[in-house]
């Protein structure tokens, strides 16, 4: 358990995959608690809708972590319904491997973002260069912790490409700069379009042949 709990505590949030019958579906979840024999994740119901899995459903867990994306792979027990929120008890993530998906490779481009941060009746802009992108994630740099929000609205600037989507935020760690903390957060983009992830992809291998 031990070994389960340094990979996935400090994680805001993850991506976890399935299927139902026909489609394949990505939703946004987070650690609720680690128990002895499972784990509880849970995901917001404003966020997800009816797209959730059912008890019995195999999952592929996606989790963006400081040292690389990782894979591992679960499968749901129960699944409990509240106002707010959906809790699925899992069994623990294995076969846990560094990915070699290509929308996860990561380059240290510094592209121009606007950032929409939506707090209860309030909005934050962050505007910037990231720090690194990768097909299906961006890292920023801020002078602040990154606070609890509601939504995320991102819009990444290329030259001759725009892409916009949503975002959630996913993990930070704090770094020092010119002798004062700074803070590095960590965002997985979740309503991406394809052809926007094989565009960062392509910018991203251009990176690294230069």
């Amino acid at each position: 358990m031990a070994d389960i709990f340094e990979e996935y505590k400090n994680l805001k949030s993850f991506e976890v995959e399935f299927f139902d019958d026909v489609y394949m579906h990505r939703i946004m979840c987070k650690i609720k608690n680690i128990e002895p024999d499972r784990m509880l994740i849970y995901s917001e119901n404003s966020k997800t809708g009816d797209v959730k899995p059912k008890a019995g459903t195999n999952l592929t867990l996606n989790v963006y972590s400081e040292n690389g994306i990782y894979n591992s792979l679960s499968r749901v027990s129960e699944v409990h319904e509240e106002d707010d929120i959906t809790i699925y008890a899992i069994s623990y993530p294995s076969q846990n491997k560094v990915t070699q998906r290509r929308e996860y490779f990561r380059a240290n481009l510094k592209i121009p973002y606007v950032m929409t941060v939506k707090r209860k009746d309030k909005e934050e802009i962050i505007e910037g260069e990231t720090v690194n992108i990768c097909g299906k994630g961006i890292c920023i740099q801020t002078n602040k912790p990154f606070l609890p929000y509601e939504t995320i609205d991102l819009v990444i600037n290329f030259k001759n490409h725009t892409v916009k989507t949503n975002a959630e935020y996913v993990y930070s760690r704090t770094i020092a700069q010119n002798g004062r903390p700074a803070f590095q957060h960590a965002f997985v983009l979740t309503t991406i379009e394809q052809q926007d992830i094989d565009y960062i992809v392509g910018q991203c291998f251009l990176y690294q042949l230069s």
